[in-house]
């Protein structure tokens, strides 16, 4: 299609077959240009030289099949029964097309149609409105299986159509969007018929069909990318602003949908759909509208097969209710599962393997489906449709394998064999599969049936996460014992040992350890130290005892067995003195003094050494008077200052020079027994130096 060989026609209305229409000839670059900027008018068509209609043709459809699964295919591939309905365009309109039927859209009957390139096939007039709109609308007469701005250009898809004498069929096959994209295609095919047509079933007028759909709009309706912007409209409109139904409308990706007035949806919630419906009446109190892959005449399964047939019924009307349900005669081997949900889009769900079907003709079973909605009267929809069970002589595919899982790894499932294929429910091939948590199957295929295997649930197993325990820093050189803080069923240490405990020195280690369930996890790596002390020890300068006004040096001789000394810590009675190698201190009160040497090898072992330094006093102070009568004060025999000199002597005499007392290193510790006479005693005390003091003391009681 270039400018040198097709020209545009816009016809700017007032409305639809107004008088007033004004024929604007355009190229296709200035259209493009137009759209692009936004400038086209409010309501308008285009006009394209298009191809002769085509015979009216007389085809038979297929049904049903072996081996389906439940599901039957509503698409009618194009074939050479189809004729182009229009070259590669955008926003283009078949020529009129004489319809050899009369189809009834809510109460006004047409012979007559045009087919849209944009989704939709409208009566009266063609449409060149790329941005749709939500039903129900007063402007236009259409029946719209995907109305949004398709663009067949730049191999961006086709739209074929066929008649036969009580059908149109249309189909747009991977068509792209505006402008010239192809990166998203979307399938789609339209029936309509007089309501005589067993593709679209008899009674019923319409049938929209999906296959894969992928985007939802253009560039010129605000899109990006095929989503956002204007949604896409899926329904029909009679055009009086009353008469109208609608399934959705869509505007981004995604499978989620809230009925046909919510929310816009995900587009691929259209994915293999299938809407059959009427439009030949005029209530706005519209039965509910049965949707499915598995409405088709005849549904053949094999026994032993997975069947799933899912079904929505949606209410046609705004806030309604509808309720779903189903029978079965004669009724299925099997257990039927079935999952029903009631809402403005009722869905019944049925999932069953036949256990027995007829070796010869096949079981034949009816499933027939009812939806009600809660509408003023209330409305029903029922939809028959013939399952028909084959016998096939095989056994179902026989699942083995490990049903538990460790956390983060996974187990092997295996498959019998003698099958064409297999297909398990993870979406994997082949008869064996590596599977984590879950409940598992296999389809296996053996000429035309797909046969299930038994359900395998994997359940998870919980990883062991081993802590180790134990003395992990050991001062004493001894080895370190370490264990588990709880037990396993087996144990693998970095030094090679098995048991559950192990004895260890200087390292570093780690444990790998199975559970009960046979799964393996590794601990944390733990760093053991099994140093030697030091031997603390420091020497004083002068030693002994020494006076007030006396210096001492305190020299660091600590031994570090092995390691390295990086610590030294000085304290004189608990009080922090020094931390150098030597500890300078003069005395000035007599006493006794705790002198310790705490030192820290790089190891981060410790030691302490105390000493006891004397600061005796230069004179001892001699007592004339004790009394040891219990009364607490004043009971022994002090001589203050004398505990300070060691190895004093001390004999103590009664008046007749009798020996009363001895020691040779008094302490002030006597204290007179109570039989012991009061009056003058008479006493020698001998320093270590050889230095006496004699006197007398009294004793009173």
């Amino acid at each position: 299609m270039t400018n040198k060989l097709l020209t545009l026609v816009i016809l700017a209305l007032a409305s639809p077959g107004s008088a007033h229409a004004q024929m604007v000839e355009l190229t296709v670059d200035q259209y493009q240009e137009m759209k692009a900027a936004g400038t086209l008018p409010a309501e308008f068509h285009v006009a394209y030289s298009t191809l002769p209609p085509p015979e009216v043709q007389a085809v038979n459809q297929v049904k049903g099949g072996g081996g389906t699964g439940g599901n039957c295919n509503c698409w009618i591939e194009p074939d050479n029964t189809y004729t182009l309905a229009l070259q590669p365009n955008d926003d283009g309109s078949s020529s009129l097309i004489t319809l050899p039927f009369t189809f009834n859209l809510y109460g006004e009957s047409y012979t007559t149609c045009y087919v849209n390139n944009n989704g939709n096939v409208s009566f009266q007039t063609p449409y060149s409105t790329y941005s749709a709109q939500g039903f129900p609308n007063a402007s236009f007469k259409m029946v719209a299986p995907f109305w949004a701005d398709v663009d067949t250009r730049g191999n961006g898809g086709t739209v074929k159509y066929k008649l036969t004498p009580n059908a149109l069929y249309v189909n747009w096959t991977d068509v792209g969007y505006y402008s010239i994209q192809t990166d998203k295609l979307n399938t789609f095919q339209l029936i309509i018929s007089d309501g005589t047509n067993t593709d679209v079933g008899i009674g019923n007028t319409v049938s929209f069909c999906y296959k894969d759909m992928q985007w939802t709009t253009g560039a010129a309706s605000q899109g990006v990318n095929g989503f956002g912007g204007v949604a896409a409209t899926v329904g029909a409109n009679r055009g009086n602003g009353v008469d109208y139904i609608q399934f959705g409308r869509f505007d981004h990706a995604g499978t989620d949908y809230d009925g046909p007035f919510g929310a816009n949806d995900g587009i691929s919630w259209l994915d293999d759909k299938n809407f059959v419906f009427t439009t030949a009446t005029t209530t706005q109190n519209i039965p509910p509208i049965a949707s499915s892959t598995s409405l088709c005449d005849t549904v053949d399964v094999c026994v032993h097969e997975l069947v799933t047939l899912d079904v929505n019924f949606l209410s046609p009307e705004p806030e309604q209710t509808t309720t779903a349900g189903y029978t079965i005669v004669p009724p299925l081997v099997g257990t039927i599962t079935e999952t029903n949900t009631p809402g403005n889009t009722a869905n019944l769900n049925l999932q069953f393997i036949p256990e027995v079907g007829d070796t010869v003709n096949g079981g034949l079973h009816t499933i027939t489906y009812s939806a009600t909605d809660d509408g003023d009267p209330a409305m029903t929809t029922t939809v028959s449709v013939v399952i028909r069970v084959f016998y096939v002589d095989a056994p179902p595919p026989v699942i083995t394998g490990d049903t538990i899982a460790c956390a983060g790894q996974g187990v092997v499932l295996h498959a019998t064999g003698g099958y064409e294929t297999y297909v398990w429910a993870n979406g994997w091939n082949g008869q064996d599969v590596l599977v984590g948590p879950g409940t598992y199957y296999v389809q296996a295929s053996t000429g035309a049936c797909i046969l299930v295997s038994n359900f395998i649930t994997v359940v998870e197993a919980p990883t062991p996460s081993p802590v180790i325990n134990g003395v992990l820093f050991n001062c004493g050189g001894e080895p370190a014992n370490l264990s588990t803080t709880q037990p396993y069923s087996g144990y693998n240490w970095s030094t090679g040992s098995t048991n559950p405990t192990v004895s260890v020195g200087t390292g570093t280690y780690t444990v790998t350890v199975t559970n009960e369930f046979g799964c393996e996890g590794t601990s944390a790596p733990v760093n053991v130290l099994s140093a030697e002390p030091p031997a603390a020890f420091f020497t004083s300068n002068p030693n002994g005892t020494v006076f007030p006004g006396d210096t001492v040096v305190y020299t660091n001789l600590s031994n570090a067995s092995g390691s390295t000394i990086t610590g030294v810590i000085w304290t004189i009675d608990s009080v922090p003195a020094g931390t150098g190698n030597t500890l300078t201190q003069s005395f000035t009160d007599p006493g006794e003094y705790l002198i310790t040497l705490t030192v820290t090898t790089a190891d981060g072992c410790t030691d302490t050494y105390t000493f006891t330094q004397f600061v005796a006093p230069t004179e001892i102070f001699i007592p004339n008077v004790f009394t040891p009568n219990h009364s607490g004060v004043n009971e022994g025999l002090v001589f203050e200052g004398v505990q300070y000199y060691p190895n004093t002597a001390l004999t103590v005499f009664n008046r007749w020079g009798q020996e009363v007392y001895t020691s040779t290193n008094y302490k002030n510790t006597w204290k007179p027994a109570s039989n012991m006479p009061e009056g003058t005693y008479f006493y020698i005390l001998t320093l270590a130096s050889g230095k006496e003091y004699k006197g007398s003391v009294t004793l009173l009681r």
